[in-house]
């Protein structure tokens, strides 16, 4: 009886994929993959439904800074987000605080990067997991420039 090293690899069972394109739609093929989000002008992500599996899990990795809106949009409306993300401010104080995504009577359903205080800079990752009817959780961490500002709208 022999050891044998695992077949699999990270590489292998942690695949990236490239979005370039002005919109994208989850697949649920996407289910555990890094989305590398490269594209300066823009991007609108639009979560699947929540009639996928509860656990399904994608993360957005910022590429390339967004000079453009960056937006995480739910498939339909009332599917509510759910967690928080840590702010990081690129500048000498290096300031952070969390920022929950739902909160009090507001229902956050979108994230809407439209400035650089709210998070569309390179290195921002974003992690959504389906948990339930109308309900994705998200964490992260997400770098902007200046006092960071809650990217978290209802849409």
């Amino acid at each position: 009886m022999g050891f044998k090293p695992a077949a699999a690899t990270a590489r292998k069972t942690r695949q990236a994929k490239e979005i370039t394109t002005a919109t994208y739609q989850i697949l649920p093929s996407d289910h555990g993959k890094t989305l590398l989000l490269n594209r300066a002008a823009g991007i609108v992500v639009t979560l699947p439904a929540d009639s996928l599996f509860f656990g399904f899990t994608v993360e957005l990795l910022v590429r390339e800074t967004f000079t453009g809106t960056f937006q995480v949009a739910p498939a339909a409306d009332g599917d509510l987000m759910y967690g928080g993300i840590t702010a990081v401010a690129l500048a000498a104080s290096k300031s952070s605080f969390f920022m929950p995504a739902h909160f009090g009577p507001l229902d956050h359903d979108n994230y809407v990067a439209d400035a650089d205080t709210k998070g569309r800079h390179v290195g921002t990752n974003l992690k959504f997991t389906l948990m339930g009817t109308n309900e994705w959780m998200v964490s992260g961490i997400i770098h902007t420039v200046g006092t960071p500002a809650n990217p978290f709208s209802n849409g």
